[in-house]
């Protein structure tokens, strides 16, 4: 797949990461010839101006998501590798760093962009960067674009690009909690906004986004149309994988099976799955769409989402001078601001406003036998002087955790900014 295609459109807002100070370029900074000592990876060549520790964070989550790739698609089916593995991976403290290097020593413009697996004449290889995002973005980059690298060793260029989208975000959509990866969550804005096009017939016809090629795929891309494409390739992995009581998931191997060995993407999708005429396309539409009106989001992402619109809500009430003690209190005052948050994905933007009620609370799931609830936290008192006088000056916010979420309960993790200790910058960890 093309660059275009691979592109991860930028995601906004979040926590600073501070790079030390640096001389020459990026390139220059990162070469092997000067000794710099950066962790092992099992399955990846990383280049990295992270500290180690940082660095060390990022590469054992790509070696997580490698062997979920491998375990997920390619342990039960058989897949051989059909094209060369590019294991190479570029971490980029700074944003500008990451675009200057992908232009200077590859030929490519990475505007726009979180992240990408690229492949030029030049060299390829996975490359993002963490200026200013929250980590959980970042890994999301990981493993999307991730996805892609793994693929391409076994596709190339000829998965189709609703199925290479589709998994990309199947798997970004997972939660890493050490090494151990929980896959087939589903955010709430997408599931709602897949529901509204099916139910106002305002989806992309099967037919149709089964046979977009690339380069109409990334014309609908650059036109900025590019929104439901991603979305509901999503959700027809997501049907393809569950849907039905897991009714198709051996025909979803076989059509993995038959794209490896070269088979036209549309013909693979057809003899996979039985669709043999234009009928039986339709008749499998129709069956995704029942799945999409009653289609629920995942809890456990869910909940890591709302902790996100909630601690950036809260940072901003905080900058204000609000100090709200409970939810009830954050959600009047980020209210009173007319708070909103904006995030974007791959082609997508979501909107998340403090007057929807939805915002503050968790869904529920089949997983969850409780209901899910979060609250605010009051800090420890900080131990030192200096920590106590810095916190009379700046004080931290008020923790925000969930109660009686499953797998495990998540919380935000608030630090103070490297160069700037007023700065606060947060993640989300577990409980």
């Amino acid at each position: 797949m093309n660059v275009a295609a691979l592109a991860l459109f930028a995601v906004l807002l979040g926590a600073s990461s501070v790079p030390q100070q640096a001389v020459g370029t990026w390139w220059d900074r990162t070469a092997p010839a000067l000794g710099k000592k950066l962790p092992n990876s099992r399955y990846y060549t990383i280049r990295s101006d992270l500290g180690s520790a940082q660095t060390k964070q990022y590469a054992d989550h790509l070696d997580t998501m490698y062997g979920e790739f491998t375990k997920q698609l390619i342990a039960q089916s058989g897949l051989r590798k059909r094209s060369p593995e590019y294991p190479n991976v570029l971490i980029f403290a700074k944003q500008q760093d990451y675009l200057d290097t992908l232009r200077t020593q590859y030929g490519i413009n990475g505007t726009g962009s979180g992240g990408m697996f690229f492949v030029s004449p030049r060299g390829a290889g996975l490359a993002f960067w963490v200026e200013g995002l929250p980590k959980q973005r970042v890994e999301h980059v990981i493993q999307h674009e991730g996805f892609h690298q793994f693929a391409y060793a076994f596709f190339g260029n000829e998965m189709p690009p609703w199925l290479n989208e589709g998994l990309a975000e199947f798997f970004g959509e997972s939660v890493v909690e050490g090494a151990s990866v929980i896959i087939g969550q589903a955010s709430p804005q997408v599931v709602d906004q897949v529901r509204k096009a099916v139910n106002q017939e305002k989806y992309i016809p099967f037919m149709d986004l089964l046979q977009m090629d690339d380069q109409r795929w990334n014309g609908n891309v650059r036109n900025g149309n590019a929104g439901l494409q991603y979305m509901q390739s999503w959700s027809m992995v997501q049907f393809l994988v569950y849907g039905e009581d897991g009714k198709y998931g051996t025909s979803f191997t076989a059509m993995l099976k038959l794209l490896n060995d070269g088979t036209k993407p549309f013909d693979a999708m057809r003899k996979a799955f039985s669709l043999a005429a234009e009928a039986d396309v339709l008749r499998f539409e129709a069956r995704w769409k029942e799945y999409a009106k009653v289609a629920k989001p995942g809890a456990y992402v869910a909940a890591r989402g709302r902790l996100e619109f909630l601690a950036e809500g809260l940072r901003d009430v905080w900058s204000k001078g609000g100090r709200p003690k409970d939810l009830a209190e954050l959600r009047v005052a980020m209210r009173e601001a007319k708070f909103q948050y904006t995030s974007s994905s791959h082609g997508y933007v979501t909107k998340l406003d403090a007057a929807d009620d939805a915002n503050f609370a968790v869904p529920d799931d089949e997983v969850n036998t409780k209901p899910v609830t979060i609250e605010l936290v009051a800090n420890k008192p900080p131990k030192g002087t200096k920590a106590k006088k810095l916190e009379e000056q700046s004080p931290m916010p008020p923790m925000l955790r969930t109660r009686n979420l499953r797998p495990n309960d998540v919380g935000i993790s608030w630090y103070r900014g490297t160069t700037d200790p007023t700065q606060l910058n947060y993640d989300i960890v577990v409980n």
